[in-house]
């Protein structure tokens, strides 16, 4: 389950998920995170769509995704496209949204896709650690692919130990929508939101609505995601210097104390029914829509959800508030990577499909139609993103100075997975954040060291 709102998400995934053998094989790759950037969750299908029928004639390769519903919709047309312009070649695209396992199960065997997008940024590190994917910095040097064109932080995550292991060709950040109708409802500015931490706890409570038995029919927000707030708030998650996992740092303690305290004051049981009355997150009864949720954390992604499901809906995006010493317009970044898996039968047509998804035109097209940021700069500002104001305070978050990937170790998914546990733990009033995070803390750099010694 997500530590943002419960909600199944898809290329950031979500909070934890259970290790298999596969994960095993691979350093413990299962999907899962503490909520970076939130990604659009994926539309629902009746069963897993695939591309057009194979033409014979053709040299076929397999891509898989993580994309669904009207996201693989869009991309089937780039790939479409990549295939009208390779008479030869045919990339025949499937989704493994909800079965990522096959994933990870696929490259432990031997039997990977030709390409593969269902890799997420916080698992690229360890999945290179374990030799599952082939670094690319080789097909970049001979193409002149290099890091001029994209957001320098974006460009630095795909690399580990001198090389190149992926290309993205979407990117999010981390932003919180609130009803402006509701804060009129109760006396507050909705052209002056929140800027800080004691702002934020106090519109929130104005916002929040009881029935006479104290059972909440709405919140005005419900803080979630550890690893996004902990930033926030000024912390550090890793040391890479000094190679430390650095979870109990003073800030993270006081934001996990913080994200507790919202949970003690609506009682965690009754949060718990309250969401269970939740409508169906892609539909017009998301609890947002509905006035459920005053303020809910999103992404730039929810643009294209409001429009189709909740049109004229009155509502804006601001930047997470901040406590004194946080960090302004402070975003995390995750999401799909588009890499080579080691073991596929050409890995010279797995680049080139690659690349040709990643140029200017196809990028843009793909994050047009599904309002995901372009990680290429000069896409990303043009003015067909940056002419709503909402997408435009997306982007230049993403391109400021507090934009955060995931630490780079071979073990963040499990820390991400500890983190998760860690926050559930202080919501339902278990442990302190101190507590917790100390924990955090021990065993993961327990993990750590373990795979420092398996090289």
């Amino acid at each position: 389950m997500s530590v943002l709102n419960k909600r199944i998400t898809r290329r950031d995934m979500l909070k934890y998920f259970g290790m298999g053998a596969a994960s095993a094989a691979l350093a413990a790759c299962a999907p899962a995170t503490p909520a970076p950037a939130p990604a659009a969750p994926a539309e629902k299908k009746e069963a897993a769509p695939t591309a057009p029928a194979k033409e014979e004639k053709k040299a076929q390769f397999d891509y898989w995704t993580g994309w669904s519903g009207f996201e693989f919709d869009a991309l089937q047309k780039i790939v479409d496209k990549f295939n009208e312009a390779h008479p030869d070649t045919q990339f025949n695209m499937t989704t493994v949204f909800g079965q990522y396992e096959k994933v990870l199960t696929a490259i432990a065997g031997g039997t990977p896709p030709d390409v593969v997008s269902a890799v997420w940024l916080h698992q690229l590190v360890s999945m290179a650690a374990r030799k599952g994917l082939m670094p690319l910095t080789a097909y970049a040097d001979k193409d002149g692919i290099t890091g001029d064109p994209y957001f320098p932080n974006l460009w630095d995550a795909w690399h580990w130990k001198g090389d190149l292991w992926g290309l993205a060709i979407t990117a999010n950040s981390n932003v919180i929508a609130y009803r402006k109708d509701l804060y009129r409802e109760v006396g507050l500015d909705p052209d002056n939101p929140p800027k800080t931490i004691p702002e934020l706890d106090e519109a929130a409570q104005k916002l929040d609505k009881f029935d006479e038995n104290g059972n909440i029919l709405r919140y005005g927000i419900y803080p979630g995601g550890i690893f996004w707030w902990g930033l926030v708030f000024g912390g550090t998650f890793f040391d890479e210097a000094n190679g430390k996992i650095t979870a109990n740092d003073e800030h993270i303690v006081a934001a996990l104390d913080w994200m507790g305290g919202y949970a003690k004051r609506l009682d965690p049981a009754k949060v718990a029914a309250f969401q269970q009355g939740f409508g169906d997150y892609m539909s017009p009864q998301n609890a947002f829509f509905v006035g459920k949720e005053a303020m809910t954390q999103v992404g730039e992604w929810f643009i294209s959800f409001v429009n189709k499901f909740a049109p004229g809906l009155d509502y804006d995006f601001m930047p997470a508030p901040i406590p004194e010493g946080g960090r302004e317009k402070c975003t995390t970044f995750g999401g799909s990577i588009f890499t080579i898996p080691n073991g596929v039968k050409n890995p010279d047509v797995s680049w080139e499909f690659i690349k040709f998804l990643s140029e200017d035109e196809n990028m843009g097209e793909f994050c047009y139609v599904i309002h995901n940021v372009p990680p290429k700069t000069a896409v990303a500002y043009q003015d067909r993103f940056v002419g709503d104001p909402k997408f435009k305070l997306a982007v230049d978050m993403l391109s400021g100075k507090n934009s955060f990937g995931p630490p780079k170790t071979p073990v963040t998914e499990f820390y991400f997975t500890k983190l998760g546990e860690a926050e559930d733990s202080v919501k339902q009033g278990q442990k302190t954040a101190q507590e917790a995070l100390d924990e955090v803390v021990k065993l993961v750099t327990k993990e750590y060291e373990r795979a420092l010694k398996r090289g």
